[in-house]
């Protein structure tokens, strides 16, 4: 039973240990995910910018 349960677990590593795989980034889905967090930043910051609740620490007081 140890034995079985040895090869599994050395079998389900084996892909972690080869050292000689080159890995391949996937270019095309980072930069589409890139584009999206951009564009749902810039639209955070107009609805910041209308929504005139953050008022950038404006007091009316006189010093």
């Amino acid at each position: 039973m140890d034995l079985i349960v040895l090869v599994a677990f050395s079998s389900w590593l084996a892909p972690a240990l080869d050292l000689d795989s080159a890995f391949h980034y996937d270019y095309e889905s980072l930069r589409i995910g890139g584009l999206v967090f951009a564009v749902l930043l810039c639209l955070l910051g107009i609805f910041l910018i209308f929504s005139r609740k953050c008022t950038c620490s404006r007091s009316d007081k006189s010093r």
